[in-house]
């Protein structure tokens, strides 16, 4: 099953189980110099990311952790947790993504359930936190242990084999007739947004999600990630035509 885009959910109660939310934000970007501080809406990247997540009537705390002094005393401004991250755990050319993760939950206050969040998708919006939340804690009774935010595509999809020759994925050009997009299977790509699993799960896995997680379709004007400079001019004019005046 997937969590569709549009579907968000209308309840306002706060639910009994402590969600903690999770940002690191690194000093250095290598793609992107000083990208979590780039002025973004009314604040930064990061300030906004926080503000989404604060906003969350789901959300009980929202963590940032950082190496940079700067960046955790912006946070702090902003209604987050700062946590200082060592240097090691910051340099992805060193440090896996299971140990990075590993030393961040540990830092952590212990919690119930963890949602961790990306300030390179600054367009999610707080609605879709709270859909992501009601969706995981449907789909844990259904016999998920997880949740990650994907971005659906149909199109026709080509992969290199092991000699290198391309091979179609999902379709058959050969046929009598030429396949539609619309009428392909789907094809579910990561997008780095939302990630939720429960406290103890994440303790013992180190990493973002389980074994059987539920694939939680993000909307289209909201997923996009930023990796570059063109990816952050793109996000930003989906802001300001779309979510400008989002509260």
């Amino acid at each position: 099953m997937l969590g569709l885009p549009g579907e968000y959910t209308t309840q306002q109660q706060t639910p009994m189980d402590k969600i903690t939310a999770i940002i690191v934000a690194k000093k250095n970007s290598v793609r992107l110099k000083n990208k979590n501080m780039l002025p973004y809406g009314n604040s930064t990247i990061l300030g906004h990311k926080i503000k989404q997540l604060v906003n969350s009537n789901y959300i009980n705390e929202v963590v940032v952790g950082s190496n940079c002094k700067h960046i955790l005393k912006h946070s702090e401004d902003n209604g987050a947790v700062p946590i200082f991250r060592e240097e090691e755990y910051c340099d992805e050319k060193i440090c896996p993504a299971n140990l990075m993760i590993y030393d961040m939950i540990h830092k952590i206050k212990p919690t119930d359930i963890v949602l961790w969040a990306h300030c390179t998708n600054p367009n999610i919006q707080t609605r879709t936190y709270n859909n992501a939340i009601v969706k995981y804690k449907e789909q844990i009774e259904l016999g998920y242990d997880s949740l990650v935010s994907v971005d659906e595509s149909k199109n026709h999809f080509w992969y290199l084999n092991e000699s290198d020759q391309p091979k179609p994925m999902n379709f058959n050009p050969w046929g009598n007739t030429h396949p539609l997009a619309s009428t392909l299977k789907p094809y579910y790509q990561q997008n780095g947004a939302i990630f939720i699993q429960s406290y103890e799960n994440m303790l013992s896995n180190s990493y973002f999600y389980g074994l059987l997680p539920y694939l939680f379709v993000t909307p289209i004007l909201e997923s996009h990630d930023i990796n570059n400079e063109l990816d952050f001019k793109i996000c930003k004019k989906l802001h300001e035509e779309y979510f400008n005046n989002e509260k």
